[in-house]
């Protein structure tokens, strides 16, 4: 059934919006129902998570980009449509729905048997990738759309979306990769987007560990010391008229644009004494702003430069360029057998199996 939180894709009106939503979803549920059935909730979190795999998806539905539109009909579709001995479930959405995280997963904890500690977890996971994405990954992009997929076992995938000037970026998160590096330090499967920023002050590149750590010195500074830099920071800026002007790129250095502190945030921040930088990523009233003014007192009091660099996938290069690993092939051919073996009519499974599987012989065989 067409649901109301499913995003209006523009040109054509709600009825072809219904017909879309139809079509996708007459032919995703029963390969999604497929390859759980087969291969398990553990490992459709994982494909989920993989921008690969996640463009095989769409493909499978007739969906031939990875644009913002394509992308949340997709997951509004699986969102709706959750079978329950998939054994998984799906929070967030579009918008304002993207907050209601906590009270979807505490609503159905009970019935899935997760208990109260992996219910924390999963709260606290949806509001880390969120901050992460953000908060410490200043790319010019602001989300839109948070969407976690979660099975029994509080194993998860996230799902983000964010835009910037007309432009969409798309974030992929898988919570098995997180076992060894958590979630402030280059910790998405994927991000991939239509256009790349000239900065982006990712606080969680590799190359920006010691900026991470810098962050948490120049906390123990005194705050006077802090407000000293700011006034002196002033006087040379990139004014905020600068922009409304046209004298100024949209893409501007960060380390020398207009920044607004949060003083009383900073305060209280101190008081806390964040040991490492996800706890203090983690607290409540840390804004961007404020974090990239820490970067800023990185840079002029500890002499640290970040990488600037902006690490996405255009869109176009996901699906044209080859697996960057054997699991993500092996994957791949999972989901076609998936789809050969569901219970779509015969005649259509052989037709998608042949496409995909033609899309990954491009690669296997070169």
């Amino acid at each position: 059934m067409f649901k109301r939180s499913f995003l209006n894709l523009g040109e054509g009106g709600e009825s072809l919006n219904r017909r879309i939503y139809a079509e996708v979803s007459s032919t995703l549920i029963p390969i999604i129902d497929s390859f759980i059935g087969y291969f398990g909730s553990s490992e459709f979190l994982n494909f989920l998570a993989n921008p690969w795999c996640f463009s095989l998806l769409c493909r499978s539905v007739g969906l031939n980009n990875e644009t913002a539109g394509n992308v949340a009909l997709v997951v509004s579709v699986l969102s709706d449509n959750i079978e329950k001995d998939w054994e998984i479930n799906a929070a967030g959405g579009l918008y304002a729905k993207r907050f209601t995280v906590p009270e979807t997963v505490e609503k159905v904890a009970t019935v899935m048997g997760i208990s109260e500690k992996q219910v924390e977890w999963l709260k606290y996971s949806s509001r880390m990738t969120a901050k992460v994405d953000d908060v410490a990954v200043q790319d010019g992009f602001r989300l839109w759309l948070h969407v976690i997929i979660f099975n029994t076992k509080a194993e998860w995938a996230v799902i983000q979306i964010a835009s910037k000037a007309g432009f969409n970026r798309l974030y992929q998160w898988y919570s098995g990769k997180l076992s060894y590096s958590r979630f402030t330090l280059e910790p998405h499967t994927g991000v991939s987007s239509a256009m790349k920023s000239l900065y982006s002050l990712d606080f969680t590149l590799q190359k920006n560990l010691e900026l991470q750590r810098g962050c948490i010195e120049v906390l123990s500074y005194p705050l006077n010391r802090l407000k000293s830099l700011k006034f002196a920071f002033n006087a040379n800026q990139t004014r905020l008229s600068d922009f409304t002007s046209g004298a100024v790129s949209a893409d501007t250095n960060p380390l020398t644009a207009p920044v607004r502190v949060n003083w009383t945030a900073i305060a209280k921040i101190t008081e806390t004494a964040p040991s490492d930088f996800e706890e203090l990523l983690a607290i409540r009233g840390l804004g961007a702003e404020t974090l990239r003014f820490l970067a800023i007192c990185c840079n002029r009091l500890l002499n640290i430069t970040p990488c600037l660099d902006d690490v996405a996938t255009l869109f176009s290069e996901v699906a044209e360029g080859p697996p960057k690993d054997g699991k993500t092939y092996q994957i791949a051919w999972d989901f076609i057998e998936a789809v050969r073996y569901s219970r779509l009519q015969g005649e259509k499974s052989r037709a998608i199996a042949s496409k995909l599987a033609s899309m990954v012989e491009r690669f296997t065989t070169s």
